[in-house]
């Protein structure tokens, strides 16, 4: 993927999540409100972080980086990931949206280094936003609970929540475009 595509990828996230918000429907609200504490988004995303890990990281390791382990560091891996499922299942859903988020920006800060447009910046400026929401809900994530919970309490908190969301990722579009 190149600069372009991660960053109509990243708009096109960016809509989809402004959409949830905006959209004022009562399953919405429900799903994102059930969301922190959701076992089978913490499956899913667990699940999709560990896969990202064991394809992107584990299977690219030389021997300089621990290459002759890499059968051992992904049984440590799956076994880590099974048992948080069963051990520390308590906003499980929002530790692996996390970790998937600090994956997926690494990707997009990896192909926007040294690239020439100036505009790519605001991709960047945006990764790091997401990088520092990733770490402090990781860190605590019943915070990501209080936060639904606020935003859904009242109708104009979530629609102005994913209008924002909605024109950042529009913004992004047209930020893209001027590569």
């Amino acid at each position: 993927m190149e600069l372009f595509g991660i960053t109509i990828l990243t708009s096109f996230l960016f809509c989809l999540a402004g959409g949830l918000f905006f959209a004022d429907k009562t399953p919405l609200r429900s799903f994102l409100a059930e969301f922190p504490r959701s076992r089978k988004l913490a499956h899913l995303f667990i699940s999709l972080s560990v896969f990202w890990f064991l394809y992107r990281h584990v299977s690219q390791l030389s021997e300089a980086d621990f290459g002759e382990y890499k059968v051992l560091i992904g049984i440590l891996s799956i076994g880590i990931a099974i048992g948080s499922c069963f051990f520390v299942s308590d906003f499980l859903a929002v530790r692996g949206l996390s970790i998937l988020i600090l994956f997926y920006s690494r990707e997009a800060l990896d192909l926007a280094f040294l690239q020439e447009p100036a505009s790519r910046l605001y991709l960047v400026a945006i990764v790091y936003a997401l990088v520092i929401g990733a770490l402090y809900f990781g860190a605590w994530p019943f915070k990501m609970r209080d936060f639904m919970k606020w935003v859904l309490s009242k109708r104009t908190r979530s629609r102005n929540l994913g209008l924002l969301l909605i024109l950042n990722g529009v913004l992004m579009t047209i930020t893209a475009l001027s590569y």
